[in-house]
């Protein structure tokens, strides 16, 4: 009812102003009456038009109604005459067309969440629970305790993401865990590193150069160390594991370790070399696949990174990599 009161004060008014131009009035009577019956029209031609956008066009709605007040006040006439057939163009003869093949997109398998906490206890189900307050205080520690006895980079997050918990106990107990994690880290490197100094022959000094490059990726595997920190912890790791390789230049476990730690530094070719040399070692491919296909996703060369998962095949039935490796050979 609105958009009709509009259309015809808005027409009554242009009619009005163009009527005023041509009466027996002086010129600045004709010259006022005009203005203002014009304004009023463009005034409402422009609410009329703005109000029929369609929602999703109705982001800047004042912008919008300055831009077509504009058009019709300073082209008198003509400017309401082209919103006015511009309104009845868009009302009832634009028709847009859909487009069915975006209307939905397969979620890959790896992405799936839900919105119930999971049925196991995996970091997923243990999260799942811990950030649920509403259960009862007795199986969120579960969950906290199932985070705290699993490893790697998720698991850390997940225990610096419960230290900022609501509940005192739970965030008490996840600095607990987290400072545990790496007390134990740090005391087998420091055990390392005197014995290291005792070593007598080269088999010990390998031994205890091979656990410290080990020990150092561990912190870095498990996000126990802010970015300058880490960057020393690589360092020293690297160093490490070359003064074992110095004596076992084939261990294909230090050349994996090698090979993560130049990923880690964004360093790909020194990266590829490690993992290729690992794999003409004797690493297994279930071990070896995985680093080359993200070499060559880092390198968008997605050719090469599916022909990466085709050398082993059975990589889309293990946990983990299964998903992955099943989405890019599928």
């Amino acid at each position: 009812m609105s958009r009709i009161i509009l259309l015809l004060l808005g027409g009554l008014c242009e009619y009005t102003a163009i009527h005023a131009l041509f009466t027996q009035q002086p010129f600045w009577t004709r010259l006022l009456l005009f203005l203002a019956s014009h304004l009023i029209a463009a005034a409402c031609l422009a609410l009329l038009l703005s109000l029929s956008l369609p929602r999703q066009a109705d982001t800047k709605k004042w912008g919008s109604l300055a831009l077509f007040f504009s058009f019709a006040f300073f082209i008198p006439v003509f400017g309401c005459l082209g919103m006015l057939g511009t309104l009845v163009y868009f009302r009832f003869f634009l028709h847009f067309k859909t487009r069915p093949e975006f209307y939905s997109v397969p979620m890959t398998p790896f992405m799936e969440e839900s919105g119930e906490p999971a049925m196991g206890m995996g970091e997923g189900g243990a999260w799942s629970r811990l950030r649920t307050e509403s259960l009862p205080r007795a199986t969120r520690l579960k969950a906290l305790l199932a985070v705290g006895s699993g490893s790697g980079r998720n698991a850390s997050r997940l225990l610096n993401l419960a230290t900022s918990d609501n509940d005192d106990e739970i965030r008490l107990l996840a600095f607990n865990l987290a400072d545990h994690r790496e007390k134990i880290i740090s005391k087998n490197i420091s055990q390392s590193l005197t014995e290291l100094k005792n070593a007598s022959s080269s088999d010990e000094r390998l031994q205890h150069c091979r656990k410290l490059a080990f020990s150092y990726w561990e912190l870095i595997f498990n996000d126990l160390a802010q970015k300058e920190l880490a960057e020393f912890y690589i360092a020293q790791s690297l160093s490490y594991a070359n003064q074992a390789l110095d004596q076992d230049a084939n261990d294909p476990n230090l050349l994996i370790l090698l090979g993560r730690l130049h990923l880690w530094r964004g360093n790909l070719e020194e990266a590829e070399k490690a993992i290729n040399a690992a794999r003409n070692s004797g690493a297994h491919h279930d071990r070896v696949v995985p680093y080359l296909a993200e070499l060559a996703f880092l390198r968008r060369d997605f050719v090469t990174m599916k022909s990466s998962f085709e050398l082993n095949p059975l990589l889309r039935h293990k946990p983990g990599i299964g998903p992955v490796a099943q989405f890019w050979m599928g």
